[in-house]
């Protein structure tokens, strides 16, 4: 009978099987949750008697055993564990026979008694914890098949040093679920629909997701055992190895607690700038170390992945799309490297914290633009008050990139080809208030202030203050360039003149980054300066009751209109958030603002704004909807950039001086950006707006710390990639869970591949074609067709009208070759078949039935007789016409925004947005 307080012996069966395994002292206590003492004690016990059942008190098993001496002997320090691990009283060991003397802790001091009386009181704990069983865990046979049942007394002399060791690598039992040999039809019981690997995989989505204590965890595994027994695992150690696999990549870089100095992964005993005394464990103890997870290792998975889809980008002649056609990709593109965008944002953890977090993300600017949003690379992260030193921050990056960028990294495709390649980073997008810092420029504030131009800026009342504005000059600005900003950098330093030079303050710490232009190689991000600067700037003004008198601001009524109108809008999937009120618009988001300014502002501002004030904002609003565009002449972004120009330009006029901010100068360059580096959408900080979300979403919790952060954020990433693989041929409702805790978007089986393309989403219903249907499909064939309400074209999303009726998102207008249309139904006829429905197969064609959205008669137009162009031809006003047609995906040209406004229907085409 256990006695009180004891440890179930269940789990000390478990002990000893990891320990035959090769597990250390001290990862077995981790995994077991149980003290360091208990575990050596459990283990001692088990060598001397060859058992872990509690024996009698009156004596223990002596058969066979030789008379030992407890001396303090290498071989048994061994057995003991580290030396961090070894209690007891190190003073002279008497000698003493095991045949007469009776058990052990009989004869111990009165202080190891007092040790093992604390180490019993852990114990009942961690067994109190513990949610291990005494019976074997059928699911460890498919997890963990290293790990033997055999209880047999081992060989201690092969095993001496092993057990001694806690970085014994384990198994990882998630590569037996993603093993190719794993049988993927493995139920979690007979009659399910649900594989092991499915659940599995379900679950650590699941427990990312909600970043579940241990304790609940534990408490989850139970509960599914208990209603599906033998399901899971019912240990927590195979999700602990799979989500802390990361440890042994990442870095751990130390920087001096009094000057920042950068001291790298071994900080020595003194730092080299301001003779500080060092202690590495001090530093740690006082998180005086930011955390690095190696570019080349990320850049060599992505690589293996997605090498097919290098520089597939989609292009047209003579026109301006992704990164790759703009004129500075071109003129340093070299061949076999890849160029990088990467960002150094700030983002606080709580509007009133004085805590942020600092990361380095990158892309890989040579994949599509879907796959550079699915790909972000997390390189550097660093937490704590206030920001970090810019030059200490950045070295362990510059550094990786110095050995990418001369000596390249070698990977191997999945032919198994062994390829080298070279990485530059080349674009560094942020706000103004980070870019200055790491240009080592005056801030926006001060004389010089704009790290494009020589723009000086005037100090202008505001208030009860005085403001920096940057209104257009009549003769221009000079741009800066790269040499002349070292010139200036060198001067500074060499006279030590303490407010810079045409606003350059000294050297950037990117001037060590090789091939990148401390100018040219920042742009001006329009997330930051349009999304969340010029737009909300315009429409607070508008709002703002202390401008009540001016012919700009807008009643109480005509806001409670506005917020009436915005909440009867659907917009399609592309718009993340449905629209909230303008009164609510102090919790905005820039991907709102971004929806309100390129979609809802066009239709619900045309009555309400004073026609002046209208026609200026449409200024804006059409230039961003050339430079958002999929494709660009080099016509159109001229075009774009004298709307631009004159926008800014007409701010004194009509709003006053005191408002022609520093973001609306930014407007100013963002043409010039888009022909460098392509436009604003392919390098904008959009793109890595879901890893700053998860990264605050974990930092806000409780439990989490950074060296957590890398482990969720590369799991995470991690389990997508595996999902797509596992889960290609699961149910809809195992794909669709899937995709809602990931939001890695869609998981499709081969059976709805349409095309390379094309596939349909959801489970099809077998109909006929009307007759209507027949005439419009010009065909006399009356086989049955399959029904479906969605498909995936290119990664948009296309619904019929009464889904999005019923889902309250409209993705259901399309313009065609030959127009606009209303989607009505959507069904794939098939053909005769003789190629296995391979991915490439053109025996079935998806056919869409829509009614035409044909153009009113009166359209909206304003006129500008400087560029001569209807800067409003974008918004178009149709009516819903009676004519049926078909539309196949070679008929797609864009998806379209619709709205009703007064009776009216308005279409605007989609531009380029981030993606889901």
């Amino acid at each position: 009978m256990p006695r009180r307080n004891e440890i179930p012996e269940g789990i000390r069966s478990k002990v000893v099987d990891l320990h035959n395994a090769g597990m250390g002292y001290k990862l077995i206590s981790k995994s077991l949750e149980l003290h360091h003492s208990t575990v050596r004690k459990i283990i001692h016990k088990w060598i001397r008697f060859n058992t872990v059942a509690t024996l009698p008190r009156s004596g223990r098993p002596t058969k066979k055993l030789p008379s030992r001496t407890r001396t303090a002997q290498p071989e048994e320090a061994d057995h003991a564990g580290p030396a961090g691990d070894k209690g007891g009283n190190k003073a002279e060991v008497k000698h003493v026979d095991l045949h007469s003397a009776g058990p052990a802790h009989l004869i111990k001091d009165p202080d190891e008694k007092m040790r093992e009386m604390n180490s019993e009181c852990e114990d009942a704990d961690s067994a109190d914890y513990s949610s291990d069983s005494d019976e074997e865990d059928p699911m460890l046979r498919i997890l963990f098949p290293t790990v033997s049942n055999d209880r047999e007394v081992p060989d201690h002399k092969t095993r001496k040093n092993s057990a001694s060791c806690d970085d014994t690598p384990e198994d990882d039992p998630m590569e037996q679920i993603f093993d190719p040999n794993f049988d993927d039809e493995k139920k979690i019981y007979a009659g399910s629909s649900v594989s092991v690997r499915a659940l599995l995989l379900l679950l650590l989505a699941f427990i990312l997701k909600h970043d579940l204590s241990k304790a609940a965890t534990k408490d989850l595994l139970a509960l599914l055992n208990l209603m599906v027994p033998g399901c899971i695992p019912s240990s927590l150690q195979f999700i602990k190895k799979h989500l802390t696999d990361i440890d042994k990549k990442t870095e751990i870089h130390l920087y001096c607690p009094r000057c920042e100095n950068y001291l790298g992964v071994e900080p020595g005993t003194e730092c080299g700038v301001c003779q500080q005394r060092l202690s590495k464990r001090s530093l740690l103890e006082k998180a005086n170390y930011f955390l690095v997870l190696p570019l080349e290792n990320q850049l060599r998975k992505v690589l293996k992945r997605l090498h097919s889809k290098l520089g597939k980008h989609f292009t047209k002649d003579d026109y301006v799309s992704d990164v790759n056609t703009g004129g500075e990709y071109k003129h340093e593109e070299q061949e076999g490297s890849i160029t990088l965008t990467f960002t150094c944002d700030s983002s606080p953890l709580l509007n009133s914290s004085k805590f942020s977090v600092w990361p380095i993300l990158c892309t890989i600017n040579e994949l599509p633009y879907v796959e550079r949003c699915k790909n972000v690379l997390l390189h550097t992260l660093w937490f704590g008050k206030g920001k970090p030193l810019l030059q200490c921050f950045f070295t362990p990056f510059i550094n990786e990139l110095h050995k990418l960028s001369h000596e390249g990294f070698t990977w191997e495709d999945e032919s198994g080809l062994e390829l080298n390649t070279r990485v530059m980073a080349k674009i560094c997008v942020c706000d103004s208030v980070v870019r200055s810092a790491v240009q080592n420029f005056q801030p926006f504030s001060s004389e010089f202030g704009c790290g494009f131009c020589y723009h000086k800026g005037e100090l202008v009342q505001k208030g009860r203050g005085y403001t920096r504005v940057y209104p257009v000059q009549v003769d221009g600005c000079d741009l800066r360039h790269m040499a002349e900003t070292e010139q200036l950098a060198i001067v500074v330093i060499e006279n030590g003149y303490p407010q810079g030079q045409m606003g350059v303050k000294g050297h950037s710490p990117l001037l060590l980054l090789p091939s990148f232009d401390v100018v040219k190689g920042f742009i001006p991000d329009y997330m930051h300066c349009v999304c969340l600067g010029v737009v909300p700037e315009f429409v607070n003004l508008w709002l703002d009751p202390l401008y009540g008198r001016k012919r700009f601001h807008l009643s109480p009524q005509s806001l409670k209109n506005l917020d009436k109108a915005l909440s009867a809008i659907q917009p399609p999937d592309e718009i993340r958030q449905r629209p909230r009120r303008l009164s609510e618009r102090m919790h905005w988001e820039a991907s709102e603002w971004q929806a309100f300014a390129l979609l809802y502002s066009p239709v619900i501002l045309r009555k309400v704004l004073p026609n002046l004030y209208y026609k200026h904002w449409m200024l804006l609003i059409s230039s961003l909807h050339i430079l958002l565009s999929p494709f660009a002449s080099q016509e159109e972004i001229s075009c774009a950039e004298l709307c631009l120009v004159q926008f800014v330009s007409q701010v004194p006029s009509l709003y006053g001086l005191e408002h022609c901010s520093f973001n609306c100068h930014l407007l100013t360059h963002l043409s010039e950006n888009a022909r460098n580096w392509g436009l604003l959408w392919a390098n904008s900080t959009f793109v890595f707006q879901g890893v700053h979300s998860r990264l605050l979403q974990m930092y806000s919790r409780a439990q989490s710390a950074p060296s957590n952060i890398f482990k969720q954020i590369v799991s995470y990433d991690e389990i997508i990639i595996k999902g797509s693989d596992v889960l290609k041929n699961a149910s809809t409702e195992i794909t669709d869970l899937f995709s809602s805790m990931t939001s890695c978007g869609i998981l499709t089986k081969l059976s709805n591949c349409i095309s390379k393309d094309v596939f349909t989403l959801g489970c099809g219903s077998q109909r006929s074609l009307t007759v209507r249907e027949l005439a419009a499909l010009q065909s006399k064939d009356t086989r049955p067709v399959t029904e479906y309400a969605h498909f995936v074209y290119r990664d948009m999303l296309v619904t019929t009208l009464d889904c999005s009726v019923s889902c309250k998102r409209n993705n259901s207008v399309i313009e065609t070759t030959s127009g606009f249309v209303l989607v009505e139904s959507v069904v794939v006829v098939e053909g005769h078949c003789s190629c296995e429905r391979s991915s490439d197969c053109s025996c079935r064609e998806l056919v869409a039935f829509c009614r035409k959205l044909l153009p009113s008669n009166s359209q909206p137009t304003i006129q500008n007789k400087q560029i001569n162009r209807n800067i409003a031809e974008f918004l178009v006003r149709v009516r819903i016409s009676d004519e049926f047609c078909t539309m196949t995906c070679r008929d797609i040209v864009a998806k379209c925004f619709v709205m009703e406004q007064k009776g009216r229907l308005y279409v605007i085409r989609m531009p380029v947005l981030e993606t889901r």
